[in-house]
């Protein structure tokens, strides 16, 4: 049985190389999806999860609301006040058990009214004593529950002049000695006095108001009772300033009246914009799970899957097949929970009060079609990501632990849409996932001018999660090592063991995957120790060495442990000096490209006046240094660090897997790393062009010179607008955002630059590590074949 096992498995390593140049088959693809398609329609935990649950689930839950919404009607919040007898020359507060008409029209306030005396001491010397006690009892009934709130009146309520009084005779004092016995109304009497009385410092004497934070129903009665005291406070301010002559109108010289020009159907379409997506994203994640773990690791644990490899189906055909049927189910599970959810809250709604939400009717259907549209790519990224990620597991317990942090991955791309303030722009356009969400919002919403602008980019950077998700999913396939690696107990003192003896020249994949996602983590953090922008050379120096050296220590010390040659690690190679030339050309040609992208940038998505604000005194610092300092810390300290990272460890480790996928991924891990947009999506443009010319060259040295020769020209092109150079006025001219390029020698700079990438075009191409690969790959194969025709 070990036997036909190995040899199985030897069928599907050879067939795995024999299958790749061919093209995959509509008709294969259609009978794998019927057949996992009547796999999962017999498998009753699917079919649970995916039609019964969502079409019982929401109408329970709407039975439990009508339920819960007989017995959750609001108490009468319990009120007790202190010192009744202090109130006797103010406007009135109470009446009978109930706070005054005109200071709440809320009927859920049960007031019951005590003396200071039945509260006190018959000591009447000690009032800072009664005052305690006074406080105390009350203290002592919220916090036991006998009342949600106490109000405490001081024995200061009982004396004829209040604070503010005084000011106001003062002030009528001040007018009677000038000659003017009539005391005028006053605007400005009115302010003061209004201000004295309304926002007076904490004192011994004011009322104290007595709540429990750790309970609901007195916090919810604690902002009742103030609303009462604002409206009391009020009234008060205006008997006073009436008896002095003052018109109380002129406290209010205007009121506003707001006016909603949203018709009732673009509240329900902006308020379904932001629930339903939500819902619908979250269950087309969990539709395609649970399919994804019974298709690979389910087939695992029933032997079948060894079966299927083994037929004449291509890997590729096998993976389209399962994918469209984790597909279908995604969107199955999706619309159905949409649908019941929609029944279910348009009948809830109708006869529960839930305030504003009762008002919302059912979602506009028209506009609500664009959300199926959207739905799905989603549908098929998810599917995708899940099939990749199951296809690790051995079991399906194994499985639902790899999908958790999935999930856990993908939840805030679906939840960043809904906070406030979050909308459509160049920079939540790039997000995968949540730009799509807020395109669609915006859909439904009626922005159809700020959804078509934004419209090229969503989708460009769905589709290429898409198809990067499609080709991971197939790569897993196409891995015997994932589809049937071993379920032993991993060991730390054996893996280390096995990653120091089996040490090549060159990084991993996995080597660099990390490498990046250390540098990336680590920046976030260091990020956070540099809170200040710096006054002097010694601070501008701190920040920009932290996150250098944050990006080339790990880099440096991966190359050092984890291969046995740290130089071609690094891709520290010669190169003829000519190419050197060239490339310090194509930097200087590139800046002008550079900066208009840069422009571009800003322009959809310009800086906040605070980020401008903080980053003058960093310009004023940087114009004001010695010009060779500056090179020396943004320019050359830079592409020596972020090169021997992105452009050395990482593409020397990424190249292994593909070309394209060294040059993007590695691009845009260098774009990221700059941690702000306006310098991100620049960088990463730049980025692809570097990682093209290090494919080319095979080294470092060309990348190096070109991205010192970028950071050069951007720090010192003020320097050299300023000078007295005559042939600078060729090149540049001056602008409101500072010096900019000419357009002639824009364009010819670009003609420049593009005669110089060809030239690295015509380059010839060095043995790089992927050769290698592809030999070691030729190598297992052969290997493979051979022990095949013995067995």
């Amino acid at each position: 049985m070990m036997k036909k096992s190995q040899a199985n498995h030897r069928q599907v390593a050879v067939k795995e190389h024999s299958d790749d140049n061919q093209r995959p088959r509509l008709s294969a693809i259609g009978m794998i999806y019927l057949r996992e398609m009547r796999d999962q329609f017999r498998d009753r935990r699917t079919m649970f999860t995916i039609a019964v649950l969502p079409l019982v689930l929401y109408p329970l839950l709407g039975m439990v609301m009508m339920q819960v919404a007989q017995f959750s009607q609001q108490r009468p919040a319990s009120v007790c006040v202190i010192g009744v007898e202090h109130l006797d020359h103010a406007p009135p507060l109470l009446e009978g058990d109930q706070f005054a008409k005109g200071l709440s029209d809320d009927q859920a306030m049960q007031v019951d009214e005590y003396r200071w005396d039945e509260l006190s001491r018959n000591d009447s010397s000690a009032e800072a004593s009664d005052a305690m006690t006074a406080g105390e009892q009350a203290n002592q009934w919220v916090k036991s529950g006998r009342y949600d709130v106490a109000l405490v009146i001081p024995p200061h309520f009982q004396r004829d002049e209040l604070p503010g009084d005084a000011q106001i005779t003062d002030l009528q004092n001040e007018n009677k000695a000038s000659g003017d016995p009539s005391d005028p109304p006053n605007t400005s009497t009115a302010d003061n006095a209004h201000a004295d009385v309304a926002v007076t410092p904490a004192t011994a004497n004011d009322v104290q108001l007595v709540f429990h934070m750790g309970r609901d129903s007195s916090a919810m009665a604690k902002g009742r009772v103030q609303s009462v005291l604002s409206a009391w406070r009020s009234q008060w301010v205006i008997k006073r300033i009436e008896s002095n002559g003052i018109d109380p109108k002129s406290l209010a010289p205007f009121n506003w009246s707001p006016t909603d020009v949203a018709s009732q159907r673009n509240r329900e379409a902006a308020f379904w914009s932001k629930v339903l997506p939500f819902i619908m994203l979250i269950w087309a994640m969990t539709g395609a799970f649970y399919p994804a773990i019974d298709l690979v690791a389910g087939e695992k644990e029933r032997g079948t899957l060894e079966t299927l490899l083994c037929s004449p189906a291509l890997r590729s055909e096998i993976v389209w097949g399962k994918m469209s049927a984790v597909f279908t189910f995604s969107m199955l599970t999706a619309l159905l929970n949409a649908v019941s959810m929609l029944v279910t809250s348009s009948l809830v709604l109708a006869q529960v009060d839930l305030g504003p939400l009762s008002s919302m009717g059912s979602p506009p259907l028209i506009p609500m079609l664009w959300l199926l549209v959207a739905l799905v790519p989603l549908s098929a990224l998810f599917s995708a990501l899940a099939l990749a990620v199951a296809a690790m597991a051995n079991s399906s317990k194994e499985g639902q632990y790899y999908l958790m942090p999935l999930m856990m991955v993908t939840l805030p791309l679906v939840m960043l849409p809904i906070l406030p303030g979050t909308t459509l722009n160049v920079g939540t356009s790039l997000v995968p996932v949540t730009g799509m969400f807020l395109l669609v919002r915006s859909l439904i919403e009626g922005q159809y001018g700020v959804a078509m602008m934004y419209l090229p980019v969503v989708l460009t950077v769905t589709l290429l999660c898409l198809l990067g998700a499609a080709r991971w999913a197939q790569h897993q396939f196409q891995s015997e090592s994932v589809l049937f690696g071993a379920g032993d107990r991993w060991e730390f003192r054996l893996w280390l063991k096995h990653l120091w003896r089996d040490r090549k020249a060159w990084p991993t994949p996995a080597q660099a995957y990390l490498c990046g996602a250390l540098i990336l983590i680590a920046l976030f953090f260091a990020r956070f120790l540099i809170s200040e922008i710096p006054t002097g050379l010694a601070g501008l120096a701190k920040m920009i060495l932290l996150p250098q050296m944050v990006i080339l220590i790990p880099a440096v010390l991966m190359a050092c442990f984890l291969t046995r040659s740290p130089r071609e690690a690094l891709r520290i190679r010669k190169t003829h000096w000519s190419v050197l030339a060239m490339a310090v050309i194509l930097g200087l040609t590139l800046h002008p490209t550079y900066l208009m992208i840069s422009s571009f940038v800003q322009q959809m998505s310009p800086p906040t006046p605070e980020m401008l604000e903080l980053m003058l005194p960093l310009s004023t610092l940087v114009s004001e240094s010695p010009w060779w300092m500056i090179v020396l810390l943004m320019a050359l300290l830079p592409a020596v660090c972020e090169e021997l990272a992105f452009r050395g460890f990482v593409f020397g480790g990424l190249v292994r897997q593909g070309t394209l996928r060294a040059i993007v991924l590695s691009a845009f891990m260098f774009g990221i790393s700059h941690g702000v947009l306006q310098q991100s999506i620049p960088a990463f443009v730049i980025g692809l062009l570097i990682g093209w010319v290090s494919l080319r060259t095979g080294s470092i040295l060309p990348c190096l010179l070109i991205h010192l020769t970028n950071n050069s020209m951007s720090t010192m092109l003020q320097r050299i607008a300023e000078s007295d150079w005559p042939i600078v006025n060729l090149f540049l001219h001056s602008s409101a955002t500072g010096p900019a390029y000419n357009p002639l020698w824009t364009l010819v700079s670009m003609g420049l630059a593009a005669t110089c990438l060809l030239y690295f075009g015509n380059v010839q191409s060095v043995s790089d590590e992927a050769d290698s690969s592809d030999q070691e790959e030729a190598d297992a194969t052969a290997l493979d074949a051979a022990g095949l025709a013995s067995a």
